[in-house]
């Protein structure tokens, strides 16, 4: 079976959809280790002549976003918070650029120590060193985050002391409902996006239950339970592969009578920023939603991804589906490793009444991860493997909505 078009927006003028290229890697990742070993040099050199103990070689410069608050629009029939939540345009997914191992700041560092006779020698810099980010620490009350501004330090300071009191679920909802409020500063915004991930992390995407969690309960297996049946007899708002993610089981048929599972209920909820190229996701309804992390996404070239909100079609959720290019009229086999589309498509139909009428609409895998950050699809969004799979497993077929949002409030797109 085909896909249809990606969009019926075809008047556009663009590129046809290009089957991927191999990059060379090796003259990178021999430059950037060149230029790690002269880094490292020039530092050696001036840390011996101060007579300063060595620290950490790795940056601790303050993340930044540029973008102002925007006035909403006027698209009728969506959630007014997580518009409003979305206007903000940086991707803060991973640690916000130039943080430490999850630790930013901008405030200037202690005067050092005195020094010894002797300044120890710094740290060899390797390659891997290099070429590889440091691993995210994970969230503790004595981690210092990057606050800076006048915006509202007070909610990410209510929130590092929940946190620290072992309080998640209410960190969650106090983080998730100051990102819509216009008070947070841009670096502030970076803050509580990485922060919400991070708990996450642990509420919804690991094994463990935490108290009050009202987005999650437990299930005890039975004999001739399987996954699929678990999800459909509780009529939880997941994929079973969601199940099998948040338990950490290598095989759907890992489980066993008396097993208890955690169960991620739902519903998840999407809306996607098409000046960033970020999607949002969410989880729960109305004024009870919380933001769980975000995505890089690509869109349509010379903004042709449709706006508005659209619910994900029934019937449409696909793995591993087929495709025929509507312009060049190509077709690829389900299982063709030049199919663009990846091994995800979730279609997704308009419910504004300027929208309906878009047809072939959707979020997709991709062959292409350097499209991703840039408009290069006919329409569609474009997500990473790894990445899709996920937003695949937590959008629900009748139920979830995606709020796309007009683009209109920056002077240029960029990768159009």
């Amino acid at each position: 079976m085909a896909l249809p078009s990606q969009s019926v927006s075809q008047n556009a003028r663009g590129r046809y959809m290009y089957r991927r290229k191999r990059r060379r890697r090796f003259p990178t990742l021999a430059m950037l280790a060149c230029a790690a070993i002269a880094c490292g040099g020039v530092w050696w050199y001036l840390d011996s002549r101060s007579q300063t103990p060595a620290e950490s070689s790795e940056p601790t410069a303050s993340a930044t976003a540029p973008t102002a608050p925007v006035a909403p629009s006027s698209a009728a029939r969506f959630d007014a918070q997580r518009r409003s939540r979305a206007l903000e345009t940086t991707v803060t997914a991973a640690p916000p650029e130039g943080w430490t191992a999850g630790l930013g700041t901008t405030e200037p560092s202690p005067p050092p120590a005195p020094a010894p006779t002797q300044a120890p020698a710094p740290a060899p810099v390797t390659e891997t060193a290099a070429t590889t980010p440091p691993p995210t620490a994970p969230i503790t009350p004595e981690t210092n985050f990057f606050v800076s501004g006048t915006g509202d330090a007070t909610t990410i300071q209510q929130a590092r002391q929940l946190l620290g009191e072992d309080r998640p679920v209410e960190a969650r909802t106090l983080l998730s409902n100051a990102l819509g409020t216009g008070t947070l500063t841009p670096a502030q915004l970076d803050e509580a996006r990485y922060m919400l991930t991070s708990i996450n992390d642990r509420l919804i995407f690991s094994p463990e239950v935490v108290p009050g969690d009202p987005f999650v309960t437990t299930y005890t297996v039975k004999k001739g339970d399987s996954l699929g049946k678990i999800v459909k007899s509780l009529g939880v708002q997941v994929d079973w592969r969601f199940l099998q993610r948040v338990n950490g089981l290598t095989r759907p048929n890992q489980i066993r009578p008396g097993q208890v599972l955690k169960i991620v209920t739902g519903p998840f909820h999407a809306s996607v920023e098409r000046n960033s190229h970020r999607l949002d996701l969410y989880i729960g309804e109305g004024p009870n939603e919380v933001f769980v992390r975000n995505f890089l996404v690509g869109l349509g070239e010379h903004g042709c991804t449709p706006s508005g909100l659209f619910r994900v079609r029934r019937n449409s959720k696909l793995v591993n589906p087929p495709w025929t290019n509507p312009r060049t009229r190509e077709h690829y086999a389900a299982n063709d490793p030049e199919n663009p589309i990846g091994e995800f498509w979730l279609g997704l139909e308009g419910i504004d009444d300027h929208n309906r009428q878009e047809a072939g609409f959707g979020i997709h895998g991709t062959i292409e991860p350097e499209s991703i950050g840039r408009n290069e699809s006919m329409g569609c969004v474009r997500m990473r493997t790894g990445e899709i799979d996920m937003i695949y497993e937590v959008l629900t077929e009748g139920v979830s909505t995606i709020w796309v949002d007009n683009g209109v409030q920056a002077a240029s797109v960029p990768g159009g």
